[in-house]
Protein backbone atom coordinates (compact mmCIF):
# COMPACT_ATOMS: atom_id res chain seq x y z
CA UNK A 1 0.00 0.00 0.00
CA UNK A 2 1.32 3.46 -1.23
CA UNK A 3 1.78 6.18 1.16
CA UNK A 4 -0.81 8.32 -0.65
CA UNK A 5 -3.15 4.98 -0.54
CA UNK A 6 -2.46 4.78 3.69
CA UNK A 7 -3.68 8.65 4.25
CA UNK A 8 -6.48 8.60 2.14
CA UNK A 9 -7.59 5.56 4.17
CA UNK A 10 -6.76 7.39 7.56
CA UNK A 11 -8.58 10.10 6.52
CA UNK A 12 -12.09 8.63 4.94
CA UNK A 13 -11.50 6.71 8.84
CA UNK A 14 -11.23 10.11 10.39
CA UNK A 15 -14.60 11.47 8.44
CA UNK A 16 -16.10 8.61 9.54
CA UNK A 17 -15.45 8.31 12.85
CA UNK A 18 -15.70 12.16 13.47
CA UNK A 19 -19.68 11.85 11.54
CA UNK A 20 -20.70 9.06 13.65
CA UNK A 21 -19.41 10.84 17.13
CA UNK A 22 -21.17 14.04 16.07
CA UNK A 23 -24.12 12.07 14.39
CA UNK A 24 -27.68 13.71 15.01
CA UNK A 25 -29.44 10.60 12.68
CA UNK A 26 -32.28 8.73 14.10
CA UNK A 27 -31.50 4.92 14.71
CA UNK A 28 -34.87 4.85 12.97
CA UNK A 29 -33.49 6.22 9.82
CA UNK A 30 -34.54 4.92 6.28
CA UNK A 31 -31.24 2.90 5.89
CA UNK A 32 -31.92 1.09 9.49
CA UNK A 33 -34.03 -2.07 7.67
CA UNK A 34 -31.35 -1.97 4.19
CA UNK A 35 -29.16 -5.23 3.98
CA UNK A 36 -25.62 -4.62 3.21
CA UNK A 37 -25.94 -4.98 -0.52
CA UNK A 38 -28.69 -2.51 -0.88
CA UNK A 39 -26.44 0.40 1.72
CA UNK A 40 -23.47 -0.73 -0.89
CA UNK A 41 -26.02 -0.14 -3.70
CA UNK A 42 -26.98 3.66 -2.59
CA UNK A 43 -23.30 4.53 -1.65
CA UNK A 44 -22.43 3.63 -4.89
CA UNK A 45 -24.89 5.47 -6.83
CA UNK A 46 -24.47 8.64 -3.97
CA UNK A 47 -20.96 8.55 -5.45
CA UNK A 48 -21.74 8.08 -9.43
CA UNK A 49 -24.34 10.86 -9.03
CA UNK A 50 -22.06 13.19 -7.84
CA UNK A 51 -19.42 12.26 -10.25
CA UNK A 52 -21.51 12.62 -13.09
CA UNK A 53 -22.38 16.22 -12.32
CA UNK A 54 -18.76 17.16 -12.69
CA UNK A 55 -17.01 18.60 -15.35
CA UNK A 56 -14.22 17.93 -16.10
CA UNK A 57 -15.73 14.33 -15.57
CA UNK A 58 -13.60 11.77 -14.14
CA UNK A 59 -12.91 8.49 -14.33
CA UNK A 60 -13.64 6.46 -11.05
CA UNK A 61 -11.11 4.25 -9.91
CA UNK A 62 -11.82 2.28 -6.54
CA UNK A 63 -9.66 3.54 -3.80
CA UNK A 64 -7.04 -0.08 -3.27
CA UNK A 65 -7.35 -1.36 -0.10
CA UNK A 66 -10.40 -0.04 1.06
CA UNK A 67 -13.09 -2.39 3.21
CA UNK A 68 -16.21 -2.18 1.67
CA UNK A 69 -17.95 -3.23 4.97
CA UNK A 70 -16.73 -2.62 9.07
CA UNK A 71 -18.14 -2.62 12.81
CA UNK A 72 -20.82 0.12 13.45
CA UNK A 73 -19.22 2.60 15.80
CA UNK A 74 -22.19 4.46 17.27
CA UNK A 75 -22.61 3.17 20.46
CA UNK A 76 -24.59 6.20 21.85
CA UNK A 77 -27.85 4.78 20.15
CA UNK A 78 -28.17 1.39 22.05
CA UNK A 79 -28.76 -0.63 18.74
CA UNK A 80 -27.59 -3.72 18.21
CA UNK A 81 -23.64 -4.56 18.71
CA UNK A 82 -23.22 -6.99 15.45
CA UNK A 83 -24.44 -3.91 12.90
CA UNK A 84 -22.02 -2.89 10.54
CA UNK A 85 -21.33 0.32 8.11
CA UNK A 86 -21.01 0.24 4.45
CA UNK A 87 -18.08 2.06 2.88
CA UNK A 88 -17.30 3.02 -0.96
CA UNK A 89 -14.71 4.76 -2.35
CA UNK A 90 -13.43 6.21 -5.34
CA UNK A 91 -10.18 8.34 -6.52
CA UNK A 92 -11.78 11.14 -9.42
CA UNK A 93 -8.54 10.21 -11.89
CA UNK A 94 -8.17 12.68 -15.15
CA UNK A 95 -9.14 15.64 -12.96
CA UNK A 96 -6.05 18.13 -12.97
CA UNK A 97 -4.76 19.52 -9.59
CA UNK A 98 -5.79 23.12 -11.20
CA UNK A 99 -9.37 21.64 -11.02
CA UNK A 100 -9.64 20.79 -7.75
CA UNK A 101 -11.55 24.07 -6.34
CA UNK A 102 -13.46 24.22 -8.46
CA UNK A 103 -14.47 20.52 -8.43
CA UNK A 104 -15.21 20.94 -4.61
CA UNK A 105 -17.60 24.18 -5.33
CA UNK A 106 -19.43 21.79 -8.15
CA UNK A 107 -19.56 19.09 -5.02
CA UNK A 108 -20.95 21.18 -2.57
CA UNK A 109 -23.76 22.57 -4.87
CA UNK A 110 -24.68 19.02 -6.45
CA UNK A 111 -25.34 17.83 -2.74
CA UNK A 112 -26.77 21.19 -1.67
CA UNK A 113 -29.35 21.03 -4.56
CA UNK A 114 -29.96 17.03 -3.73
CA UNK A 115 -31.22 18.40 0.03
CA UNK A 116 -28.08 16.85 1.39
CA UNK A 117 -26.12 18.51 4.54
CA UNK A 118 -22.91 19.85 4.12
CA UNK A 119 -21.31 19.08 7.55
CA UNK A 120 -17.96 20.21 7.30
CA UNK A 121 -15.40 22.17 4.91
CA UNK A 122 -11.92 22.64 4.74
CA UNK A 123 -8.64 23.24 3.25
CA UNK A 124 -10.01 25.39 0.48
CA UNK A 125 -7.24 28.67 2.00
CA UNK A 126 -4.68 26.14 1.12
CA UNK A 127 -6.11 24.74 -2.22
CA UNK A 128 -5.87 21.47 -0.58
CA UNK A 129 -10.55 21.17 -0.38
CA UNK A 130 -12.17 18.47 1.35
CA UNK A 131 -15.61 18.86 1.97
CA UNK A 132 -17.91 16.36 4.08
CA UNK A 133 -21.59 15.89 4.10
CA UNK A 134 -25.01 14.27 5.11
CA UNK A 135 -27.32 12.30 2.13
CA UNK A 136 -31.19 13.23 3.35
CA UNK A 137 -33.08 11.52 3.89
CA UNK A 138 -31.11 8.54 4.34
CA UNK A 139 -27.94 9.81 6.48
CA UNK A 140 -25.43 8.67 4.45
CA UNK A 141 -22.12 10.04 5.24
CA UNK A 142 -20.39 11.56 2.16
CA UNK A 143 -16.84 12.95 1.41
CA UNK A 144 -14.65 14.24 -0.47
CA UNK A 145 -11.24 14.81 -0.24
CA UNK A 146 -7.85 15.69 -1.21
CA UNK A 147 -5.04 13.91 -0.62
CA UNK A 148 -1.01 13.66 -1.78
CA UNK A 149 0.05 14.26 -4.89
CA UNK A 150 -3.27 17.10 -5.34
CA UNK A 151 -5.94 14.03 -5.97
CA UNK A 152 -9.34 14.06 -5.11
CA UNK A 153 -11.51 10.89 -3.73
CA UNK A 154 -15.25 10.98 -3.08
CA UNK A 155 -16.88 8.69 -0.41
CA UNK A 156 -19.97 7.42 0.83
CA UNK A 157 -20.57 5.47 3.92
CA UNK A 158 -23.50 3.98 5.41
CA UNK A 159 -25.66 4.71 8.41
CA UNK A 160 -25.33 1.10 10.91
CA UNK A 161 -27.52 -1.40 9.36
CA UNK A 162 -28.09 -4.68 9.91
CA UNK A 163 -25.79 -7.83 8.49
CA UNK A 164 -29.00 -9.70 7.57
CA UNK A 165 -31.02 -6.09 6.95
CA UNK A 166 -33.43 -7.17 9.68
CA UNK A 167 -34.78 -3.58 11.65
CA UNK A 168 -33.59 -2.99 14.96
CA UNK A 169 -36.21 -2.90 17.89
Amino acid sequence: MTPTTRTALRLLLLLTLLDACASTRSPMDASSSQTPAQALARAEDLIRQTAGVLRPRPRLEPLAGQSTSSPCLEPHDDGAQDRIVVSRAYWLREVPGAANMEIARQVMDHWQRQGHVITSTGGFQVGHPSVGGVSRPDGFILALVWSEGDRLYLAATSPCVSPDGMPQP
